[in-house]
């Protein structure tokens, strides 16, 4: 049927679309993802400050120094406590440590610490990982002491073969503290109170909303005697102290590292690089030792400026930069919140 002028064609079905656009988008999308993943490795491969020695990789070949790092409050767990705080958790050093006994080009390990203590049970467990260390391997381990290696962090030092503080270190503060809050007088002025239902007397002990009773208190000093006990004897025997002369140092104050050579807490006074080289010469390695850090590092630290020093120079094996190691993005343990009734070496 002829139509009239200027009259519109009849609408037909619509032309297939094709489907290469959203593919190319998906392509260019998985493209920058890699791209910037990859920016990402490049960074934490050579944008790093100085450190004293060369690092390697897990993974590369060749004597080495290994390192594992016990930064900050110890207590059990992974090795990074949320966003912006750091902690030493004994699960993420105990795996650091059990990873260098599995690596046969570390000749030596060094305890690198800067902490004031932490969990009693946790620095108990770094300490023993570090025992069964010596025992499987037969290869030396010396602590190094950076600002602060105190209470836990001087049990730690102690199973070492060797401890190296800077004469300016605080280490020692060798005791235990258990706390506990009392605020039942506030209570009572404001007009709450506490109405527990327990088991037994000792249930709700240490419970801040009433005064603690003598017998309490009593059962509260024997739990710290007996672990003081096993830390006075963890030192003796890491020392090779008699344990008289170990007791007469813990009474919980703080000594400088000067301090602490001349009454044999630690064996020499240096720097980080002088630890380096006191563990390579103990394993017989000759010249300028490499250095294995055993620690993982996160994309968040990369990103945000908590990298760890590293060398000027980096061995890099083949195939690193889409190397598992690399990406341990997941790999962020959470540190257990402690109750109000807790005991620690502080």
């Amino acid at each position: 049927m002829a139509q009239p002028p200027g009259a519109r064609p009849p609408m037909g079905p619509p032309p297939p679309r094709r489907s290469g656009g959203s593919t190319t988008c998906l392509i260019v999308a998985i493209v920058v993802i890699v791209a910037f993943l990859g920016l990402v490795g490049m960074g934490m491969l050579f944008f790093r400050q100085a450190a004293p020695t060369p690092t390697t990789w897990a993974g590369t070949t060749g004597d080495t120094v290994g390192v594992v790092r016990v930064t900050g409050i110890i207590a059990t767990g992974g090795d990074v406590a949320g966003l912006f705080g750091a902690a030493a958790g004994s699960e993420g050093i105990t795996s650091q440590i059990r990873r260098a006994s599995k690596d046969n080009s570390v000749k030596a390990l060094v305890i690198r610490i800067n902490s004031p203590g932490g969990s009693a049970a946790a620095s108990q467990e770094i300490y023993q990982a570090i025992r069964e260390y010596q025992k499987d391997t037969k290869r030396p381990v010396i602590a190094s002491m950076a600002d602060v290696a105190a209470s836990g962090g001087y049990y730690v030092a102690a199973a070492c073969d060797q401890i190296v503080a800077a004469p300016a270190t605080l280490t020692g503060s060798i005791g235990v503290i258990m706390e506990t809050m009392d605020y039942h007088q506030l209570m009572d002025k404001i007009g709450v109170s506490s109405k527990p239902i327990t088991s037994g007397k000792y249930k709700d002990m240490g419970s801040p909303f009433r005064a603690m009773r003598p017998d309490e208190r009593q059962l509260m000093q024997t739990m710290v005697n007996d672990v003081y006990d096993q830390f006075v004897d963890a030192v003796a025997a890491g020392r090779k102290m008699d344990k008289a002369e170990v007791k007469r140092l813990a009474n919980g104050r703080v000594f400088t590292g000067r301090q602490a050579l001349a009454v044999k807490l630690v064996d020499s006074t240096g720097t980080f690089r002088d630890a380096i080289r006191v563990a390579a010469q103990k394993a017989g390695i000759k010249g300028e030792p490499t250095v294995k850090f055993f620690e993982r590092v996160s994309v968040f630290s990369t990103l945000f400026g908590e990298m760890d020093s590293r060398a000027q120079r980096t061995i890099v094996p083949t195939g690193l930069l889409f190397d598992r190691r690399l990406w341990p993005v997941m790999d962020l343990g959470v540190v257990r919140s402690q109750p109000e009734l807790s005991s620690g070496y502080r």
